[in-house]
């Protein structure tokens, strides 16, 4: 089209190879060593390489291509550069004239790719003649070939004519040398941005320490599927779910204050070196011992806990329905083995646990909800646990729904700062214990009466009073001292 008495016109960005024709093979070919590659002296050029890695951060993947084609058609003296991909696609390209054609050679790129990362130089001329197998005006190239992530190559393409004809000319040595150096680089540069790509995905599951060792670590054997020891936790904010059941705008409303607490707790499970495995809305998984080996997991896991449950009850957010500011939470830990390792389809897969400790994990974090702790823990759980990390005071047996294997259940408390905190503990875990024997053993008047002692405040007291009174009424038959839960 035409504007004024300028004329403009497109022109498509895909190289076509040349027609084929009886004579292809070069007058000359040299395969530049990888040791010759770095031998660069001209301090122009050194600078430039320098400045490359610098120059892909700050510009977008085409401009950046465009650049490179620059750099390399100038500094080679070259009549055009380009960036080619493997369907010889031009991803970036610079011409001396806006009529020269690119017109790329089959086995040049074939020979550059099989060579990788070493470069190639081809001459075409013969005794001062040009072979009719190239465009005019075009009688040598250059070609390095770097692959990318996914195994997709990229190709380095210099082409010009004059000068000597004979590959190992100084000048030809020089231009093969920087395009080899130009594409080792950039690959290497690519292959860093890419791993900082990955760094920054694992670091919303892992902790600092942890990306760390993955990502230094060179048998990554410790990522595939195996039988470990590991500790689980489930996490859930409570009356959130209620949330869901109406429109979508009344949860955007609260979407900015999910993320502070979900965000928060996260930092808690870091600072233990746990793994994030899932979020669920408003709710994580997280474990403990995979893929890093911790011997005191089981400690690592509840003192996470304890503080997700201070840090909870310390902040106040905008009120849930049926809730005070202070949003709730409940947390279930359960610990033994699971299989842990890189799970998923060959197209999409992440880092997961699987197992019936997961699943068990899962339904003590239900109930806590009808238990109305917010830490509950397993009997494993309890009988690992150092008592400078918490203390566990037994709730009773529990038969979860859809559980064939009853559980007993802990709750989970922080550790006495004080004497007095100590001794209300012990006065509290005595009351405990024995309204328990009582009420197991089908005594519920006498556990009643245990539990009743203990102060309206403590809501799993509560829960197994009501319990208690509910069974003195009407004793349930054939009593096995396993309380069984209709609700997941």
């Amino acid at each position: 089209f035409v504007i004024g008495q300028i004329r403009f016109r497109f022109v498509a960005e895909t190289a076509e190879a040349p027609a084929p024709a009886p004579d292809t093979t070069p007058a000359d070919e040299r395969v530049m060593p990888a040791e010759e590659v770095y031998a660069v002296s001209d301090r122009m050029r050194l600078k430039d390489l320098l400045e490359l890695p610098e120059i892909l951060r700050g510009k977008e993947r085409n401009d950046f291509y465009t650049h490179i084609a620059g750099m390399l058609r100038l500094a080679a003296g070259a009549s055009w550069a380009a960036v080619v991909n493997r369907d010889r696609q031009i991803l970036g390209r610079d011409t001396a004239r806006d009529d020269a054609g690119i017109k790329l050679s089959h086995s040049l790129m074939n020979k550059a790719l099989a060579e990788q990362p070493k470069p190639i130089f081809h001459s075409w001329r013969r005794q001062g003649k040009l072979q009719a197998t190239m465009a005019e005006g075009v009688d040598w190239a250059v070609c390095a070939a770097v692959e990318m992530s996914g195994g997709e190559p990229i190709f380095f393409y210099v082409a010009g004519n004059g000068g000597s004809a004979e590959a190992d000319a100084p000048a030809n040595l020089d231009n093969t040398r920087y395009v080899g150096l130009v594409a080792d680089i950039i690959g290497r540069s690519l292959s860093v941005q890419k791993l900082e790509e990955w760094e920054t995905r694992l670091q919303r599951f892992f902790s600092g320490a942890v990306v760390e060792k993955i990502l230094r670590s060179r048998d990554m054997k410790e990522l595939e599927p195996r039988i470990t020891e590991c500790t689980v936790m489930f996490f859930d904010i409570r009356g959130f779910s209620k949330l869901s059941e109406r429109n979508n705008e009344t949860l955007l409303e609260y979407q900015g204050e999910l993320k502070q607490v979900i965000s928060s707790m996260t930092e808690e499970i870091f600072e233990e070196e746990g793994v994030v495995l899932q979020y669920t809305g408003d709710g994580i998984m997280a474990c403990w011992n995979a893929p890093m080996a911790h011997a005191d997991h089981v400690d690592r896991a509840c003192r996470a806990a304890l503080n997700m449950a201070r840090r909870m009850a310390e902040t106040l957010h905008k009120p849930l329905e049926g809730e005070s500011g202070v949003w709730r939470c409940g947390i279930g830990i359960h610990t033994g083995e699971v299989v842990a390792g890189a799970i998923g389809s060959e197209q999409v897969f992440s880092y997961g646990i699987i197992g019936a400790v997961v699943n068990q994990a899962s339904r003590v974090e239900g109930i806590t909800k009808q238990l109305d702790a917010p830490v509950l823990i397993t009997r494993e759980v309890a009988a690992k646990l150092s008592a400078g990390a918490g203390i566990a005071q037994r709730l009773g047996r529990f038969q979860p729904a859809g559980m064939k294997t009853p559980v007993d259940l802990y709750e989970l408390l922080p550790p006495p700062r004080s004497d007095k905190e100590r001794e209300a503990l012990q006065w509290r875990q005595e009351i405990l214990d024995s309204g328990l024997a009582a009420f197991e053993k089908g005594g519920f008047e006498a556990a009643y009466r245990l539990f009743h002692q203990l102060p309206v405040e403590d809501a799993p007291a509560q829960r197994l009073l009501f319990l208690a009174a509910e069974y003195r009424k009407k004793p349930p038959r054939d009593w096995q001292g396993i309380v069984e839960l209709a609700q997941k």
